[in-house]
């Protein structure tokens, strides 16, 4: 009888047909998700794949560096020649023993954009799948890739439809974008050579001589102002570009003051950051120039030529003006950081201190510095690039900076360590993915008030 009352127990707890019925948890877990609830799960899914990238780039770069070293050693071995005495970002006293902070990365190997689109879209189309959203493609990514790969501009026409037809954020679009588009750091045989050639191109105007260069010299030594100005000029020269191997060079630091306190000199007061952009612009002029002098000159008449283009500013309406226009552009695609930085007082310092100086004053080292002017000065917007970059900065770490949103000393700190924390690479195909998407917005709204 014990027995039997046992089994019958037993049946009690079974639910109709015998079965035992699913816990409550269980149950829940079944239901889908919601149509919020997917799209922040993408999002999700494509941050951590960026940051895999990011670390998987980061894992090769020791092997890059050293086989770079190996190059440039041949490369120098079989090219030794009086030149090698001269001064150079790349050589000091001991010229076979090369810094690694001083060397350019290799370059990746460079990935026709078809075969890129391709891959974006097939892995795209993945994710829609596993995540039960439908996608309204009604070809293949092979056809898609071909129709649309041929151009940057095609691309993001492509991903800019697909945003709307799959009812996309923007920041998860442009994203996806991201990954369609080759590196905008493109590789080139001499890095050194063909980046001084770019510069003095976009830069340097035929009427600009070393006697013109001296006499603005003469001028600036002879003003009022002449000695708080030279004070000014070496109180920042002590923290430029700081434990950077070319700053030790002979007569350098000489060439560089001269630069700045010469191009102060018309306002009455310190530019700030001129330090740090004179000796930028010797860094990259020098290698392809005769002398130090020659170097000088050519750096200063390019850094008037900066000033006179961009018409930039050290005043507060230069700075708001500056940060308004990363505001806006952060804004569309990323709201609830925007609200944290606005919250915290903090919108005005990003745009400000990353991009100051012609981000020379960013916390990027000298090379990759020079590396993201090589990007701007190839640009059509030249240096209103810079922009784009700044945001691409924030957005690649924005997980990191939202669990900061309480505490604005630390969320200061991080912003400052961005150009450190975030690869150039990563940070410059995003830039170019956020202005062809926007550029692709704009031309659709203006199509559709016609």
């Amino acid at each position: 009888m014990a027995a039997l009352g046992a089994r019958r127990a037993g049946r009690s707890s079974l639910g109709p047909g015998g079965r035992r019925p699913l816990p409550t948890l269980a149950r829940a877990l079944d239901w889908p998700l919601s149509k919020e609830e997917k799209k922040h799960c993408l999002i999700q899914v494509c941050q951590r794949e960026i940051e895999e990238s990011e670390a998987h780039l980061d894992e090769q770069q020791e092997e890059i560096e050293e086989l770079q070293h190996e190059v440039k050693a041949l490369r120098r071995l079989s090219t030794r020649s009086t030149a090698a005495e001269t001064i150079s970002p790349r050589s000091e006293e001991a010229p076979a023993e090369l810094s690694e902070a001083q060397e350019a990365p290799v370059a990746e190997a460079v990935v026709p954009r078809e075969e890129l689109l391709q891959q974006a879209l097939v892995a795209y189309f993945h994710e829609r799948s596993r995540l039960s959203l439908v996608t309204n493609a009604k070809k293949s990514p092979s056809e898609i890739a071909k129709f649309y790969g041929n151009s940057e501009e095609h691309v993001a026409d492509l991903w800019n439809s697909i945003r709307e037809k799959d009812h996309l954020q923007n920041l998860e679009a442009v994203l996806w974008l991201t990954k369609s588009l080759p590196s905008p750091m493109a590789p080139r045989e001499d890095v050194e050579l063909s980046r001084a050639r770019l510069w003095r191109r976009v830069l340097m105007r035929p009427s600009r001589t070393r006697q013109g260069y001296n006499e603005l010299r003469l001028r600036a030594l002879a003003s009022p102002q002449a000695q708080e100005l030279r004070e000014e000029v070496q109180l920042e020269l002590k923290v430029a570009w700081k434990g950077e191997n070319f700053m030790s060079t002979g007569n350098l630091s000489d060439a560089i003051a001269s630069i700045a306190q010469t191009i102060s000199a018309p306002k009455g007061k310190h530019l700030r950051g001129a330090v740090q952009v004179a000796s930028l612009l010797i860094y990259g002029l020098l290698p392809a120039s005769e002398s130090l002098e020659e170097a000088e000159t050519d750096a200063f008449w390019c850094f008037f030529q900066l000033l006179t283009e961009m018409k930039t500013g050290d005043d507060e309406t230069t700075r708001t003006f500056c940060a308004r226009r990363v505001h806006d552009l952060l804004k569309v695609y990323d709201p609830a950081l925007v609200e944290v930085l606005d919250h915290q007082g903090l919108m005005v310092f990003v745009a400000t201190r990353l991009g100051e100086a012609f981000c020379t004053r960013s916390g990027l080292a000298l090379e990759p510095c020079a590396q993201l002017w090589d990007v701007v000065l190839a640009d059509p917007q030249g240096f209103a690039f810079c922009d784009f970059v700044v945001c691409a900065l924030v957005l690649l770490r924005r997980q990191d900076l939202l669990r900061l949103k309480n505490d604005a000393e630390a969320l200061a700190e991080a912003l400052l360590s961005l150009p450190k924390a975030v690869p150039l690479e990563r940070a410059l195909r995003l830039a170019k993915a956020l202005r062809a998407l926007e550029k692709q917005k704009a031309l659709r709204a203006k199509a559709r008030e016609v």
